[in-house]
């Protein structure tokens, strides 16, 4: 596969724990799914439910700061629209030669950037808040339930389904509070580049364009979404090991006593060793994964629409309504 293209002995061995940890994780009957990602029944059940936690009604504090990060994410769009147009009349006066009205559109450029910065530190501010809010709800959420009838103690002595509760608790709902801030913003901001960069496209070219445009993103995303390993799996092994490596180092501070006098060092130096290389082949393993999937994904988004880009830009010159189009302009092709 492309993906296993260059392995090392170590990501292989890595790939190999991985597959050993998923089974023994959901059996052999969840092992298929592992290859076709992990958006699943089971995925949106469970992100429902969260949902329903971090935010809990129409007018909570969570939902004004999705409903602000909302209005920024539409006004830097048009803002971005706006840029495009000036930096287009920038390089026309250049080509004119008329120097008053390129200072003129360059002061212009000059005084975007003040509500422009501001726009994109505000979206960079609010979306942190969301995510410390998110996280403020899911702790209070888990400890209601962690502390509630001792729960606590069943779950560290009685019950070995949940290993290392303290950092599924710590550093995982921190994880997944950014994760899910970012995810907002990540789908939120193409879908509005979409709809409102084709809607100007069209009064310039017609909706052929932006189709093209829109098509070509279909199948990009398709095609990705065919290829990406899980990494949202990959992530939560790789939080898993970092917790089992953590607890060694807990459990030799708490039993250093009984460690020294049964002369365990060397024993717990292998365990404690052993735990660290299987964390970084595993990092190793999730790094190589996402540098051949860097690479596609540039070629196939980046450069890809780029070419579509330009094709479009092309279609008044060379489509079929040229000889309109350079009737309108007189024939100047500047």
């Amino acid at each position: 596969m492309l993906f296993l293209w260059g392995s090392t002995a170590s990501e292989r061995g890595a790939s190999k724990r991985l597959h050993q940890q998923q089974r023994a994780a959901g059996g052999g009957a969840n092992s298929k799914k592992f290859k076709g990602g992990n958006v699943d029944g089971a995925f949106w059940a469970r992100i429902q439910h969260l949902l329903k936690v971090v935010v809990p009604t129409y007018t909570c504090k969570e939902a004004r700061y999705i409903v602000i990060l909302t209005a920024l994410l539409v006004l830097r769009t048009y803002m971005s629209i706006w840029l495009a147009d000036v930096n287009g009349m920038i390089v026309k006066e250049i080509v004119a030669r008329n120097l008053n009205n390129f200072m003129y559109r360059v002061f212009n450029l000059m005084a975007f950037s003040i509500p422009s910065s501001a726009v994109n530190s505000g979206m960079e501010y609010f979306s942190k808040l969301l995510a410390t809010a998110f996280r403020e709800r899911l702790t209070e959420y888990f400890h209601d339930s962690y502390l509630h009838k001792m729960f606590y103690y069943k779950i560290c002595n009685l019950d070995s389904r949940i290993s290392n509760p303290d950092q599924r608790l710590t550093q995982d709902a921190e994880k997944w509070a950014a994760s899910l801030s970012g995810l907002y913003l990540n789908v939120a901001k193409p879908v509005l580049d979409i709809v409102l960069f084709s809607q100007k496209l069209a009064e310039l070219v017609g909706w052929t364009g932006p189709g093209a445009v829109v098509a070509w993103y279909f199948v990009s995303a398709m095609c990705i979404k065919v290829i990406t390993p899980a990494f949202g799996k990959l992530t939560a092994i790789q939080q898993k090991i970092e917790g089992e490596y953590r607890a060694k180092q807990t459990d030799l501070l708490n039993h250093s006593e009984e460690i020294a006098f049964y002369n365990g060092s060397d024993w717990e130096k292998r365990q404690i060793n052993d735990k660290f290389t299987e964390l970084l082949n595993h990092i190793k393993f999730v790094l190589h994964k996402r540098f051949m999937m860097g690479i596609f994904d540039t070629v196939l988004v980046k450069y890809g629409a780029v070419a579509v880009g330009y094709s479009i830009c092309g279609l008044p010159v060379f489509g079929p309504n040229k000889e309109a189009y350079l009737k309108s302009i007189n024939n100047d092709s500047n």
